[in-house]
C-alpha cells in the first residue's frame, strides 16, 4: 500500500502519501492503520520521521491517536462539520429532523451510485452485513452495529471518497445527539421485521443494479425512521 520514502524531507513525504491514500478512498473513515513498526518497515523508514508525520496528520485531522497504539483514519469532514453542528444539534430535535433531511439525499445517492460502482468485494461486504442483521433478529439483539455498517459499506460502494466520509458524519452527528434514541427505535418489537426487510431491499436492489429502485427504497429507509422518531417523542 505505501510506497520507499526517499531520504530528503521524509516527514513530508509521508504525510503527502497518507494524505494521497485517503484522497482515492484506499484509506477509508474507521479504518485502522497497521502497528508503527509495520507502516516504518513498509515505507523503510525509521519510526521517529513516522511518528512526527502521524503527530502532523493528527493536528490537520486526517488521524485519531488512541493510547499511542491505535491509530484510527478520521472522516475529512469531521473538524470542519461535527464540532459546530453539534453544539447547534444538543437541545435542538428539530434540527435532528434537518439532518435526516440531507441523509434521505445522501442515502438514495449513495444507493443509486453503488448499483453503478460497487464491485464484487462491496457485494459480499453487504451480503454479510444482512447476514449478521438476520442473526442479530433471529437473536432478538438490538443490532446497530450491523445497521450503521450496513449504510457506511452502501456508502464505500459507492466509492466516493467525499461522500464516505461526509456519511461517516451524518452518523456521528445523529447518534451523538441525547434527544435522539436509537435503543427505542430499533427494540420496537414491530419495527425489527420492518427495517431487517427494508435493508434487504436496499441490499437486493444494489446487487440487482436497480438503480432507481435503489434510491427509493434508501429514502423509503430514513422517512420511516424520521416517522418512528417523532412517534417516539410524541409517546406513541
Amino acid at each position: 500500500m505505501f510506497k520507499k520514502i526517499p531520504a530528503r524531507k521524509i516527514s513530508d513525504e509521508i504525510v503527502d502519501q497518507f494524505i494521497d491514500l485517503i484522497e482515492r478512498g484506499i484509506l477509508k473513515p474507521g479504518d485502522k492503520l497497521p502497528p508503527e513498526r509495520e507502516m516504518a518497515k513498509e515505507l523503510g523508514i525509521s519510526r521517529l520521521p513516522l511518528r512526527e508525520a502521524l503527530k502532523a496528520l493528527q493536528t490537520m485531522g486526517f488521524i485519531d491517536i488512541q493510547n499511542r497504539r491505535k491509530i484510527l483514519i478520521q472522516p475529512i469532514t469531521k473538524s470542519a462539520l461535527q464540532d459546530p453542528l453539534s453544539v447547534v444539534l444538543e437541545g435542538n430535535i428539530q434540527k435532528v429532523f434537518e439532518l435526516l433531511e440531507i441523509r434521505k439525499a445522501l442515502e438514495s445517492l449513495a444507493a443509486t451510485r453503488a448499483t453503478e460502482m460497487a464491485d464484487e468485494k462491496d457485494i459480499e461486504e453487504l451480503e454479510q452485513i444482512i447476514t449478521r442483521m438476520k442473526k442479530d433478529f433471529k437473536e432478538g439483539a438490538l443490532g446497530d452495529k450491523a445497521d450503521a455498517d450496513f449504510h457506511l459499506a452502501i456508502s464505500r460502494a459507492a466509492h466516493n471518497t467525499i461522500l464516505t466520509h461526509l456519511m461517516v458524519t451524518w452518523y456521528r452527528l445523529l447518534w451523538d445527539c441525547q434527544k435522539v434514541s436509537r435503543e427505542r427505535l430499533f427494540s420496537k418489537k414491530k419495527n425489527r421485521k420492518l427495517l431487517l426487510n427494508q435493508h434487504i431491499e436496499i441490499f437486493e436492489a444494489i446487487k440487482n443494479r436497480e438503480r432507481e429502485k435503489a434510491g427509493e427504497a434508501a429514502q423509503r429507509h430514513i422517512l420511516f425512521v424520521e416517522e418512528e422518531l417523532k412517534k417516539d417523542l410524541q409517546g406513541e
